[in-house]
């Protein structure tokens, strides 16, 4: 059962949404590896948690919503709200690990690369990208799902749309212990040079660029918050 604080406060908030600012234009930015799936709110409080995405309470996924009470059990006094992802890229320490086995070139896909000049049929793959935006969004019944804590909106009584991002963050890891279903996503800051070429390798197709100073604003499209394709190299 749904219980009042938190929850009721979840249930009309919608994400704030990225805007189509240049990274290079935001400043001070936290950078993010784009997690594939569908963006929620999620609540706890009164001994519970809810998942909502649109307005609309995520029954089938009320076992993340305990794993979420349970993580910030005993940390989290009145309540908390969350915004983050369900996902199937499995989260782990560090980054997270995609459930696939990389494939490694062959000799004749190496000498055809060479032959044709390494040129890469653009609408097959913006079509490719189509097909695993799509599959992003369904989850069956054998698929692992997890919940990807992304930011902090309200705790325990006070909104924290006010409040910095890097300081939202900094709380939210201070109060969710993360487990192998439910966890904080990770973010770094410049230079991330090291970091594109993991994050493309487990499965990740973008990153996200926030302002470490920015605001949460509900529903509104941020200016200093940006989302972009993953760098081919």
């Amino acid at each position: 059962m749904i219980g009042t604080g938190a929850h009721d406060l979840a249930r009309p908030l919608r994400p704030q949404e990225f805007g189509r600012t240049r990274p290079t234009k935001i400043p001070d930015a936290l950078v993010e590896p784009a997690w594939p799936g569908l963006r929620v709110l999620a609540a706890v409080g009164d001994g519970s948690g809810s998942i909502w995405l649109d307005g609309e309470k995520v029954d089938e996924h009320d076992p993340l919503a305990g794993a979420l009470e349970r993580a910030t059990s005993g940390v989290v006094g009145t309540g908390a709200i969350f915004d983050g992802y369900l996902t199937k890229l499995i989260a782990s320490e560090g980054i997270g690990v995609q459930t696939w086995t990389p494939e490694y070139p062959t000799m004749a896909g190496q000498m055809s690369k060479m032959l044709i000049g390494g040129r890469i049929n653009r609408l097959d793959e913006l079509e490719k990208r189509r097909e695993a935006e799509i599959e992003d969004l369904g989850f069956q019944d054998v698929d692992v799902v997890n919940l990807v804590v992304v930011d902090l909106l309200w705790l325990d009584g006070q909104w924290l749309l006010d409040v910095p991002l890097l300081e939202r963050k900094r709380v939210l890891e201070s109060i969710l212990s993360p487990t192998p279903l439910v966890r904080a996503s990770p973010y770094v800051r410049q230079p991330i040079g090291s970091w594109i070429g993991s994050w493309r390798a487990q499965g990740f197709r973008g990153m996200t660029f926030k302002a470490a100073n920015s605001r949460y604003r509900p529903g509104a499209t941020a200016d200093d918050w940006s989302h972009v394709e993953m760098p081919r190299r």
